[in-house]
């Protein structure tokens, strides 16, 4: 199934350019490329978003892994139905981002982000491509359930 080929291409791609990044950088080296619009620098995030929760190593470790069982739950539990493909499709993204980032947590301790977009508004912050799929899965989610309610009347009786 194309969800789980997914899902499978995040988690696998980002062990490698995790790896690659922690064993081929020095933390806070910095390389510009394309133009000079990605910043390429290896950062070890202790805690989530913004380094949220990162004096709380165990306590967001353990959220992680629960969230992360929840979200596998209703993936497996989705999987079989019928419709919902724009849904599926962005749990799937998300999925494969965030089984990415909680091995990283739990493995090394941190996540290991490796880039940022150079502009003065987000050039301070650092993420991976775990971090764009859970991003692009929750936004594909959350069209989804607004079409969803907007022309059916409700979230959960999708056929697309």
């Amino acid at each position: 199934m194309i969800y789980i080929l997914i899902i499978l291409v995040i988690v696998i791609g980002e062990y490698f350019t995790k790896s690659y990044i922690e064993k081929n950088r020095e933390l806070g080296e910095r390389q510009e490329i394309l133009k000079g619009k990605i910043i390429i620098r290896k950062h070890h995030n202790e805690g989530a978003f913004l380094n949220f929760m990162g004096e709380k190593k165990e306590m967001l470790k353990t959220i992680s892994c629960i969230l992360l069982g929840l979200v596998s739950l209703l993936f497996i539990i989705l999987l079989p139905k019928k419709g919902m493909k724009i849904f599926k499709l962005g749990l799937a993204f998300a999925l494969g981002g965030a089984i990415s980032n909680v091995a990283d947590r739990i493995m090394r301790g941190y996540v290991v982000d490796y880039f940022s977009i150079n502009c003065k508004k987000l050039k301070s912050i650092i993420f991976n491509l775990s971090d764009m799929a859970i991003f692009l899965g929750t936004g594909l989610m959350m069209l989804s359930s607004t079409f969803t309610t907007v022309f059916k009347g409700s979230s959960h009786k999708t056929t697309e």
